[in-house]
């Protein structure tokens, strides 16, 4: 599934490309006119309900999301998105590029010490050179995506959803 984002949304931009997917992130400079023409054939994300509705009239697919980023998360979810985050799959949350599983020696930049010691592999942004590994973040990340699954099933059984 692809995603067009705007500039409201740019966090849910990033969880859904490390999520997996791709997702053209529209900057605030491009108008609402410029986003609907991107939107062809993707979901659009938004917090603009005045945009959401512009494209529901085209007949395209869009999705308004709350302020909150647990709630967006949540909202997310509910399009048939996964939330967990597979290594294999995962984008760069900077530029949207498939990323590359590899070991230390095949980054190509220098890093701490302590973290090439404490990690086999890496996840490399072959497009703009970001790398990524499985530290604190990574472990803040599952436990963000926890809790929007706990918060999720709440909604269900309290029929929020």
């Amino acid at each position: 599934m692809e995603f067009i984002v705007d500039s409201m949304s740019g966090k849910i931009a990033k969880w859904l490309r490390i999520l997996g997917h791709s997702v053209k992130y529209v900057s605030p400079e491009e108008d609402d006119s410029s986003v609907l023409k991107l939107a062809g054939g993707a979901v659009l994300i938004t917090r603009d309900h005045e945009l959401l509705e512009r494209a529901r009239k085209m007949n395209l697919e869009a999705h308004e999301v709350p302020q909150d980023l647990m709630a967006a998360m949540v909202s997310i979810s509910n399009l048939g998105i996964r939330l967990r985050i597979d290594p294999r799959g995962t984008r760069c949350p900077f530029c949207d590029e498939p990323l590359s599983i590899v070991r230390n020696r095949e980054i190509g930049i220098e890093l701490p010490r302590e973290v090439i010691r404490g990690h086999r592999r890496f996840l490399l942004c072959r497009k703009c050179g970001k790398v990524f590994w499985f530290g604190s973040h990574y472990w803040k990340m599952l436990g963000t995506l926890a809790r929007v699954k706990e918060k999720r099933e709440e909604m269900r059984v309290g029929g929020g959803l």
